[in-house]
């Protein structure tokens, strides 16, 4: 696997911690999220996933380490990454050193088209994209069209892939097979030793979330472990 000259570096065989919160959460709020996003890099985290200017713009006054910036809205309960340039330059203007769009082939109609968007975004913005995709085919079409990473964000949100809320092995083995791309595993991770097999996989960097960050998310599968009649 090649190396995008663009894409960080200091990013390979590390672990991203996504510091987010859905929107209602008790977490949602940008000096908690703050507060998070100090403590996993004190854990040793190698970098970043955030949402919105205000929390970009907070974590860029914490750290050096790279920050992976999106604009996340929800519709239908679906997340609508980065949709278009203007939610692109707010990320940009945050201080986020690579911006994630969704490249999807279930990318929401009403959002701005994503080959001209990461187009305009490497160009205008001068900053790497990574590809937010759910399927190997979605990877292929960003490679081709210039991104600088994939991630399997978007697998079990998409049409093709709705509902599956585990990781697909098969999927990340292909995309580090055939692309050749930093390729990054997001989505359903709830244990070390998944993280340890993405990466004995060949990805590059693996992105944590809910599983870190959730106190909510913890607890309903620690309860749901509990079992009972």
């Amino acid at each position: 696997m090649t190396t995008s000259g663009t894409f960080p570096a200091s990013l390979k065989n590390k672990l991203i911690v996504s510091c987010q919160a859905l929107p209602g959460d008790p977490l949602d709020d940008t000096d908690t999220l703050r507060r998070i996003a100090i403590s996993v890099l004190r854990g040793g985290a190698g970098g970043l996933r955030a949402n919105g200017h205000d929390c970009i713009a907070a974590f860029r006054r914490e750290t050096s380490l790279p920050i992976i910036g999106i604009l996340k809205q929800f519709e239908k309960g679906t997340p609508n990454i980065t949709p278009d340039f203007a939610s692109a330059k707010i990320v940009a203007d945050a201080g986020a050193d690579v911006i994630g769009v969704d490249c999807s082939a279930g990318r929401f109609p009403t959002a701005e088209p994503w080959p001209q968007l990461l187009s305009r975004i490497r160009q205008e913005l001068r900053l790497p994209v990574l590809a937010d995709i759910a399927t190997l085919d979605d990877a292929r079409a960003a490679e081709q069209t210039g991104a600088d990473g994939v991630a399997t964000t978007m697998f079990g949100y998409t049409p093709e892939t709705a509902g599956q809320r585990s990781i697909n092995w098969t999927l990340v083995e292909e995309l580090v097979k055939f692309v050749h791309l930093p390729v990054i595993v997001e989505g359903h991770i709830h244990h070390p030793e998944e993280v340890r097999r993405a990466f004995d996989l060949g990805a590059f960097a693996v992105v944590v979330g809910a599983a870190i960050t959730q106190p909510g998310a913890i607890t309903t599968r620690f309860v749901a472990g509990i079992g009972g009649d």
